[in-house]
């Protein structure tokens, strides 16, 4: 938010402040009466394909409670966004990605404040006691394998080598009153620490938050690698310590204000059968394969009174507004520039490509900048990564597609990788028998839509644009506006 001209971040306790901001400013609508198995889901992605759609908080659902709602879409909209991020208004596309890319090239870490107490432990069930059925938990997609109660929140693990901390976003499928699925795909930090346990012959303690102030879900899918800690970056993200608890039964530090934490243990396949995990509707729009994972046993359960449960479902035609994705492709930013390369001057994301936008200073350069920016940047490597001159916006579809069609030959400008480690929910490359192995490499492509370097010099003298100059369209708008009116485009359109 701003307050006269200046920037203000707003560190919220806990997500209904977040809530109760969001309502004051108009973000938030409400649905009564709703049922977890046929309409909260289809509520929840009809919403998603709008832009700027507001928070939907649910209550009154059918069967549970009144007062124990389910929240989503919480940072869907420019607004909310602007309430976690604190950017001024106004600013979009790749001026936003710059200011927050400038925010991360001066990180400073926050540490968290442990409290012997706090909301969070309002309610507890231990033991026999926990009973799952008790949240609702939505069928999000027509043809998941079963409700998910896990979808907006957030793991708390240990490294049993190091002792350092990590949290990520990982689904959780209801099976029983005491027991969930939770999928740590292969590669993600959580996959690697349960391993570890599960090599020690353990099992493997975690601890979920199930909602929770904004700022701490943005922070568990920041991608933050090993050498950094959530918590500490989501205390920078909001520009004050979090207050945790430690789990009574792991140890494991948790937000003293969340909504629900399970705490319990990932199952060492030695000491329980494995148990099939999805379908689950992904994001590229189809459902992921159903294989054995090793379920996670709730063995205490701790809450507030009237809890709400954080949904972010995956969905195909998710419209996060005009903020856009703006974090992550910061983030690439940000780390490309730790590289020490020269000439980076932007990245943007234009359909299924990863555009990286590049002033050349001698050849070679640009496939330099692509072999870093392949090795995954935090994340998963792109399938495909686009390199075009700065002179093209890398947000801009037009000027990309335009710099593909013109710039590239086909036969020496495209690169083709193999057996690189990319994203599981894209079917493409991935067969059954490798997804039964988690085994999720596939090929990747480079397309280098730059200017061939040897001749960046006399590019434009060879193939001059054929666009109208400033002077003759601010003439021709001039004297023709009043008969044509909106018909004349001001500015020329990029």
């Amino acid at each position: 938010m701003q307050l006269l001209g200046v920037t203000v971040i707003m560190a919220f306790r806990d997500l209904r402040a977040f809530i109760e901001e969001a309502e004051k400013i108009g973000e938030v609508a409400k649905v009564l009466g709703a049922d977890t198995h046929s309409e909260i889901g289809p509520i929840t992605e009809i919403t998603a394909w709008s832009p700027e759609h507001p928070m939907i908080l649910f209550d009154e659902i059918d069967g549970y409670p009144i007062g124990w709602r389910i929240a989503v879409h919480s940072l869907d909209s420019y607004k909310r966004m602007q309430l976690v991020y604190g950017f001024p208004d106004g600013i979009k596309g790749i001026e936003l990605t710059r200011w927050w890319k400038n925010k991360l090239d001066h990180f400073v870490p926050v540490g968290f404040k442990e409290v012997e107490d706090g909301p969070v432990f309002e309610n507890i069930q231990t033991g026999d006691d926990v009973n799952l059925y008790e949240f609702p938990a939505p069928l999000w997609h027509q043809k998941d394998a079963g409700p998910y109660l896990i979808s907006g929140g957030a793991t708390v693990l240990k490294d049993p080598e190091t002792g350092k901390l990590n949290v990520g976003c990982y689904r959780g499928m209801l099976y029983d009153r005491n027991t969930l699925g939770h999928h740590l795909a292969a590669g993600h930090n959580g996959q690697v620490i349960r391993d570890k346990y599960f090599a020690l012959g353990k099992n493997c303690p975690v601890a979920v938050s199930l909602g929770h102030d904004p700022s701490f879900q943005v922070a568990a899918s920041e991608g933050v690698g090993f050498n950094e800690n959530e918590f500490e970056f989501g205390g920078f993200l909001r520009g004050e310590p979090y207050e945790v608890v430690r789990g009574p039964l792991t140890g494991l530090p948790f937000l003293s204000t969340s909504e629900i934490v399970l705490e319990g243990e990932i199952l060492h396949p030695d000491n329980e059968p494995q148990r099939v995990e999805a379908p689950w509707g992904e994001a590229h729009g189809y459902y992921s394969s159903g294989f054995p994972q090793p379920p996670l046993r709730i063995n205490a359960v701790y809450r507030r009174d009237n809890p709400i449960i954080l949904g972010d479902p995956t969905l195909r035609y998710k419209n996060r507004g005009a903020a856009g994705g703006f974090p992550k492709l910061a983030r690439a930013w940000h780390m490309l520039e730790l590289s020490g390369l020269e000439g980076i001057r932007g990245v943007g994301r234009v359909g299924p490509y990863f555009v990286i936008s590049i002033k050349q200073y001698y050849s070679g350069q640009a496939l330099r900048i692509a072999d870093y920016a392949m090795s995954g940047l935090g994340d998963r490597p792109p399938r495909f990564l686009v390199l075009v001159d700065d002179d093209i916006d890398p947000n801009n579809r037009n000027q990309v597609e335009w710099a593909i069609s013109t710039r590239m030959d086909p036969a020496s400008q495209i690169h083709i990788q193999r057996e690189r480690w990319t994203s599981p929910p894209n079917p493409a490359g991935l067969t059954p028998e490798k997804r039964m192995i988690e085994d999720y490499t596939v090929g990747t492509m480079i397309i280098d839509a730059c200017k061939p370097f040897r001749w960046r010099e006399d590019w434009d003298k060879m193939f001059l644009l054929s666009d109208i100059d400033e002077k003759l369209r601010k003439q021709t708008a001039d004297k023709w506006s009043p008969v044509l009116g909106q018909f004349i485009t001001e500015p020329k359109p990029r």
